[in-house]
């Protein structure tokens, strides 16, 4: 096998990036090289690029599994005329390797790249049903004039593109785009809207940039030398067998979640886990002390801490580093450094930051840089995939409603109001979820328009922008289920965790997203995730007697945010003043009597949420639209990329 085919360049750049021309037209090395530079925090541990006819790849390598060279990318080989870029990891690569192995493959390095390469070399398209791991990946094939796209199945990589019927340029961050194709850094009102009206983010393919999209989650794109492109699906949370009794579900579940820990942990340099104190977090920790290995395991954590005693969970996070036996490492996060830092996170995560809570996890990836942990596993996708969130008791409620089970309805509401002292929010909830889907949407497009930031001809073009809901099962629960999962907070979320972590060259690991483990949890009644107002109920039966009871009957769990309306009101006050002043200047997208409205409020009763999401979006518009100049490192003298 040789590993350079075509010209093979190393040069000083990073990312995963790629330019395909119709009709084999070649692309200037320059035009690669000022994409990798915007990525060049993805990977300090390698680069290189690949060029033939019509096609350039760009990769920087973040080494994690095999720190030799034998991994480096992008990874070619003349032989079957396949050349790969991949971001991410294959978590069961040792497990597929034997396999190919078996079939006839022979290996020269010993990590997931290759395995990667040759798994695609066998299977084709139907090698992604078989990786379990986070991924964004490109392989040119060279014998067909082929490129094949693919992301992994929840989007905990990113892939970006922008086509044109005589190419199309992809990259792991849409400023990469940018640097190629300055001429697509306007706004894009519909997704603009929809922020500011319903605060949704990262729902779909569309982004903030007019003419750059995002490969779905669970999806592949294949593009041919004449730029013609075919998108497709490949994976749905199919329901696995769950056995009958509760003890044995508990029992498999709990297995499962420690697999996936376990494959998780696979990595040639220093793991360490983030810690909020609550129950997802903590479980994963939990997890690792409680593997059967043959190697001392010894832990490093990194949380946040609060000043606010009502926002800080330092209690909790000491209780499970205690009892892990853990290497803890804490970091406080200030409004201060808020400020400071701003520009910075604005920049890397491209999109409006819809709270301050990812500043927190931005300040414990930025720990964890400075103590030389490369990997962390997270907590994060748990309350996403389990119901974990207070919308949940509404979603079951209407369920149970809706089968005539009144037994079970009165216990829960009953239980809910025992446990919380409180009715209002999940009854209205459970009224929304009750209704047919039409009339819901209305009722929900009323009550946006309630919150009148936005400007009337931005109303008036997108009142009826929503997502379109996709209806995969018979049941409706299920369908409930998986609109909330794939098309609310959890696109959003992985986001942050993804620029926040790669912003610092770390990787940030979820075992709660295996695969597996959704599709167990995905086929579970729905009294094993909801049972006497306890969400999440199967994971706390599974940690029972690994995770300390005190966290398992917890009931005060905040979200791992800082104090954001005391810093709206205290210390960011003339940051916000600001920020709003400029939103109720700018023509065409902001509501100017609204946002003054927002302003008066700010010292007594300030709308936090709704104040955030205007000047959140005001600094986007100013970060990465208004001052192109500063929104991107110095690149080469190039021209734009035509078409």
């Amino acid at each position: 096998m040789s590993r350079s085919p075509g010209e093979r360049l190393v040069n000083n750049m990073c990312g995963i990036a790629g330019i395909l021309r119709a009709e084999n037209e070649n692309i200037q090395p320059g035009y690669i090289a000022a994409m990798v530079e915007t990525l060049r925090h993805r990977g300090p541990d390698g680069d290189g690029s690949f060029f033939a006819p019509g096609i350039a790849l760009g990769h920087t390598r973040l080494a994690i599994i095999d720190l030799s060279t034998a991994s480096s990318q992008p990874f070619v080989d003349d032989e079957t005329g396949l050349a790969l870029v991949f971001n991410g990891e294959i978590y069961n690569y040792v497990e597929l390797r034997a396999e190919l192995r078996t079939l006839g493959h022979d290996f020269r390095s010993s990590g997931d790249v290759e395995v990667l390469l040759r798994a695609y070399e066998q299977w084709g398209h139907d090698c992604l049903r078989r990786l379990n791991g986070m991924f964004a990946f490109a392989i040119w094939d060279n014998r067909k004039r082929e490129l094949f796209l693919a992301r992994d199945r929840f989007g905990e990589k990113p892939l970006y593109l922008a086509r044109s019927p005589r190419g199309l340029v992809f990259a792991s961050e849409m400023k990469a785009i940018l640097a190629v194709r300055p001429e697509l850094r306007r706004p894009n009102r519909k997704p603009i809207f929809r922020y500011l009206s319903r605060g949704d983010l990262d729902l779909d393919e569309a982004t903030f940039f007019d003419g750059i999209e995002s490969l779905p989650a669970a999806h592949y794109m294949v593009v041919d030398a004449a730029a013609k492109t075919t998108c497709q699906r490949y994976w749905l949370p199919a329901s696995a067998d769950v056995p009958a009794s509760r003890a044995e579900a508990t029992e498999e579940f709990r297995s499962l979640l420690f697999d996936a820990v376990r494959i998780r942990l696979r990595s040639d340099v220093p793991v360490g886990s983030s810690l909020s104190g609550g129950l997802d977090s903590s479980s994963i920790v939990a997890t690792i002390n409680a593997q059967d290995t043959t190697r001392c395991i010894h832990q490093r954590t990194f949380s946040a801490r609060f000043r606010s005693r009502a926002h800080d969970e330092g209690r909790y996070i000491n209780l499970v580093t205690r009892q892990a036996g853990a290497e803890g490492h804490e970091v406080w996060v200030e409004p201060d450094d808020f400020l400071e830092e701003f520009a910075r996170l604005q920049w890397h995560q491209e999109e409006p930051i819809a709270s301050a809570s990812p500043y927190a996890q931005w300040c414990v990836m930025k720990l964890a840089h400075a103590s030389g942990t490369k990997v962390l596993l997270d907590g994060q996708g748990a309350d996403e995939m389990l119901a974990g969130y207070d919308q949940a008791h509404g979603m079951f409620w209407a369920h149970w409603a809706r089968r005539g089970r009144v037994d079970t309805l009165a216990k829960e509401v009953l239980s809910f109001v025992r446990r919380y002292r409180a009715i209002r929010q999940p009854a209205l909830f459970a009224a929304y979820y009750s209704l047919p889907e039409t009339p819901r949407d209305r009722l929900a497009e009323f009550y946006y328009r309630s919150n009148n930031v936005v400007s009337p001809d931005l109303h008036r073009g997108f009142r009826h922008a929503h997502a379109d809901a996709s209806h995969p099962f018979s049941d409706r629960l299920r369908n409930e289920l998986v609109r909330w999962q794939s098309a609310t907070q959890l696109p959003e979320i992985l986001r942050y965790a993804d620029r926040n972590s790669m912003a610092f060259g770390r990787e940030a690991r979820l075992p709660f997203l295996d695969h597996r483990l959704i599709e167990y949890s995905f086929g579970l009644p729905p009294e094993m995730l909801l049972r006497r107002a306890v969400t999440k109920v199967v994971l706390r039966d599974a940690m029972r007697g690994i995770v300390p009871d005190e966290i398992l009957e917890r009931r005060d769990k905040l979200a791992y945010s800082p104090p954001q309306r005391d810093w709206v009101r205290g210390p960011l006050r003339p940051w916000v003043e600001a920020l709003l002043t400029a939103a109720g200047r700018r023509d065409g997208y902001f509501n100017p009597r609204a946002i003054l409205e927002l302003k008066e409020r700010l010292p007594t009763r300030p709308d936090d949420v709704l104040t955030w999401r205007v000047i959140s979006a005001e600094a986007w518009f100013q970060r990465l639209i208004d001052s192109p100049g500063r929104s991107l490192p110095m690149q080469a003298e190039i021209s734009p990329l035509s078409w």
